[in-house]
């Protein structure tokens, strides 16, 4: 048989709302002395509130809604460790939605978080064309925060987010660093504005070498594997050889890769590889994000990694903020990625060298 409130307030010698006072952190009306022996009684029989009930008394659920576009993406439990590591300290709970890169089912999970009661939600957009999602819960009054990835909007509007467009240009001004003039660039799904973002990087580093971006090779993927070997295969012609051991007969039509995530990049480097095509020796590769794998494949990949536990921590404390009405930042939170520089790229005379192999 479950221990009740009545059952604390007998043993205790308190009033029931003295005991619920106690349960929802109330002053008012209790000493210390008495707020003391109630939670060593609710110790010692083991109590544990209704969490419903303690919801419709505080009018708080103490959970944060969040909804990301892939949960199979190995970039995302990186940025869910920062947002969890933030709530569990502060007695939050945290309700996970995977919308599948859909926005109807994204939209569907919103209203269900909002009837929920969710305190706030941290929202990494399924597409980045149109302000929709924020409108619901802006209608709704459930404060959020963006995280990742942007939407357009004709307002501010509160996110946390890599500098994507500095990160690719870091990328690929390294890849030139090497000698590389003949660029294939492995773009993400158009119209997100992580793609556009680290395309105008892409962009930026061929103009400040005064290249022409017009000869860049570019394709663009859905962030897996197989979309990065696909877009290779495109441009090497899609009659890939088989044997492992088959050499290439001809230089390819590019001497570098940057993808626009890890997963393509290795991709790319598996359809290169297939080819006989050298990695780093004859095509240079380098990847974004930095997911574990990253440091697994052979060769180790060289990438810009994203501060992704930081930007989870980061988008936690910014709703927090918000929910406790303390000021929101207007523009969000903008951080800085860095370049990783691993096997898939030539040790340079002047720059960061590859780490010592294991």
């Amino acid at each position: 048989m479950s221990v009740t409130i009545a059952d604390i307030a007998k043993e205790a010698q308190v009033s029931k709302a003295t005991v619920s006072r106690v349960l929802n952190d109330r002053a008012e009306g209790v000493g210390a002395e008495t707020r003391l022996r109630v939670k060593e009684v609710m110790r010692r029989l083991d109590f544990t509130p209704s969490g419903a009930a303690r919801d419709l008394a505080t009018g708080r659920s103490r959970c944060i809604g969040l909804v990301i576009p892939d949960i199979i993406d190995p970039f995302a439990p990186l940025m869910i460790r920062g947002i969890e590591a933030t709530l569990r300290g502060l007695g939050y709970g945290l309700f996970l939605c995977d919308s599948e890169n859909d926005l109807e089912r994204e939209k569907e999970q919103l209203r269900l978080l909002a009837e929920r009661r969710v305190e706030g939600v941290i929202l990494n957009p399924a597409l980045s064309g149109d302000a929709d999602q924020v409108e619901l819960l802006e209608r709704r009054l459930v404060p959020y925060v963006l995280l990742d990835r942007g939407v357009e909007s004709d307002r501010s509007v509160p996110g946390v987010y890599t500098d994507n467009r500095a990160g690719a240009r870091m990328g690929v001004e390294y890849l030139l660093s090497g000698g590389a003039r003949r660029l294939a660039f492995l773009n993400g799904p158009e119209g997100l504005s992580v793609s556009r973002l680290r395309e105008a990087g892409v962009e930026d580093a061929f103009r400040a070498a005064k290249l022409d971006v017009m000869s860049i090779t570019r394709g663009s993927g859905d962030y897996t594997v197989g979309s990065g070997e696909r877009l290779i295969d495109g441009v090497l012609g899609e009659g890939a050889p088989s044997p492992a051991s088959w050499v290439a007969a001809s230089p390819p039509p590019f001497d570098a890769v940057f993808a626009a995530n890890d997963r393509m990049a290795i991709g790319a480097v598996r359809a290169l590889r297939r080819r006989g095509i050298d990695v780093p020796g004859t095509v240079e590769v380098v990847g974004f994000d930095d997911i574990e794998l990253a440091s697994l494949v052979e060769p180790p990949l060289t990438t810009v990694a994203q501060p992704a536990f930081e930007m989870g921590q980061q988008a936690a404390r910014m709703l927090l903020r918000t929910i406790a009405g303390k000021r929101q930042l207007e523009n969000g939170v903008l951080l800085d990625p860095k370049l990783v520089v691993r096997g898939t790229t030539r040790p340079r005379a002047n720059g960061p060298a590859p780490p010592p192999r294991q």
